[in-house]
């Protein structure tokens, strides 16, 4: 790829910000990022975008994507509240806080892994969704237990939180799963497209 986070300039960087924030509320108002895989399994995709924008442009830019993720998420929960645990969801430090957590996470990964000498970028593109996904999943349910411990536990029946994790353990796999692929297929596809780009200019 020929623009790398650290070379885009600040109007690609506001372009890619804004694209990937509509891309959420999009995806969050239409329902599109739940994909529902059966009468047991369904898997979000609304953080994708957060974990691609970091990867793309940077930690501040991944900050305001998570900023808008976690407030669509708010907003949602208090307007059309549809399971147990939506009501929980009206407080910022459940349904904000993760979320821009995750953009932390995504960043510090991409930055790390591409500090390993001839890993490839596709490769650190797919590590970081898989354990950002994984890590989005055990800080929205900590939060949860942190800042609602109680009312959590009475609202699902006594569960604690490693029952929940356990319970929604293979839908967070998936979930996983689903980001990689994504990850990896945006920055290759940015990366090819990058490359003929660049063959064009020297034409």
């Amino acid at each position: 790829m020929t623009n790398t986070n650290s070379t885009l300039s600040l109007n690609k960087k506001l372009t890619l910000t804004g694209a990937f924030s509509a891309l959420v509320i999009v995806l969050g108002i239409t329902k599109l990022g739940f994909i529902t895989l059966g009468p047991a399994a369904s898997i979000t995709i609304l953080h994708i975008p957060v974990i691609l924008i970091c990867m793309l442009a940077g930690l501040p830019e991944g900050l305001f994507v998570g900023l808008v993720f976690g407030s669509l998420s708010l907003i949602q929960a208090a307007m059309s509240p549809s399971g147990a645990l939506d009501p929980f969801f009206v407080n910022p430090l459940i349904s904000v806080l993760p979320r821009m957590l995750i953009a932390v996470i995504a960043w510090g990964l991409w930055k790390a892994l591409n500090l390993i000498p001839h890993m490839p970028k596709t490769v650190s593109a797919g590590i970081t969704g898989f354990i950002t996904t994984v890590a989005h999943t055990l800080l929205v349910l900590g939060s949860l237990y942190v800042f609602k411990g109680a009312d959590v536990r009475e609202a699902l029946g006594g569960m604690g939180y490693f029952a929940l994790v356990g319970a929604c353990g293979f839908n967070a796999i998936l979930e996983a799963i689903a980001a990689t692929i994504f990850c990896v297929a945006v920055y290759a596809g940015l990366f090819i497209a990058g490359k003929k780009g660049s063959k064009l200019s020297q034409e």
